[in-house]
């Protein structure tokens, strides 16, 4: 069996995902840099909405969720900064590799035969995530395993959507510099979310937390 981080996309990423699988598959005589930019700045925004965005609702302090808020909000322009940054008029030929990149290593169909955005987890990691969200019960609580387990998630997702995909991109040698530069500004906040959030809450809150998160984590058959 193996493991596979991934989250059902939002209707608006669904219909890019299927734009640009036809505009490509067509051969259709038009740029296809707009399709791959558009379908990046999406991907982005339902990453961000399901690792952060879901997370405010489950704090139960309003000053901590306003908090979080702001927190997200800094994580949302730190990443439109990068992908503006990284994204525009490119050739047909070298935008190819991206949409390579996300439809054959960035998105994968789960046991119930739904399209999901996400990729798969080596076996070290997804022993790490599955062994700190099932730290978390209504009877038992290990916070320093939950965390590590939410750490190494949200460290995967950053190198698989940044990284991994910058290296599908045409870019200099400043651009390309740019790269881990703001993926280590994006997982600063990220770790900032974490370390503001899970000392405070309570054991209901972190089995909430918990359930939340444990459906983007997919165990299939190889």
């Amino acid at each position: 069996m193996a493991h596979y981080f991934g989250f059902v996309p939002s209707d608006k990423l669904k219909a890019l995902i299927s734009e640009a699988e036809q505009v490509v598959a067509s051969n259709e005589n038009v740029e296809y840099y707009p399709y791959r930019d558009a379908l990046t700045h999406q991907t982005a925004r339902d990453l961000t909405d399901n690792l952060l965005v879901g997370l405010v609702d489950i704090i139960p302090n309003p000053e901590r969720q306003a908090s979080m808020r702001k927190i997200v909000g800094t994580i949302e322009r730190a990443t439109d900064t990068l992908l503006n940054i990284l994204l525009g008029k490119e050739n047909n030929k070298d935008v190819l590799p991206s949409f390579h990149f996300l439809r054959d290593h960035a998105t994968f169909i789960d046991n119930e035969g739904i399209k999901r955005v996400g990729f798969k987890l080596s076996e070290k990691d997804a022993n790490t995530i599955t062994e700190g969200f099932a730290a978390i019960t209504p009877e038992h609580v290990d916070r320093a395993k939950f965390k590590t387990a939410l750490e190494t998630m949200n460290e995967e997702t950053l190198t698989h959507f940044i990284s991994r995909y910058a290296e599908t991109l045409k870019l200099g040698m400043i651009k390309r510099k740019s790269v881990p530069v703001a993926k280590s500004a994006i997982d600063k906040g990220m770790s900032m979310a974490l370390n503001k959030l899970l000392p405070d809450l309570p054991n209901d809150s972190l089995n909430r937390l918990a359930n939340y998160y444990r459906p983007f984590i997919i165990e299939k058959p190889e």
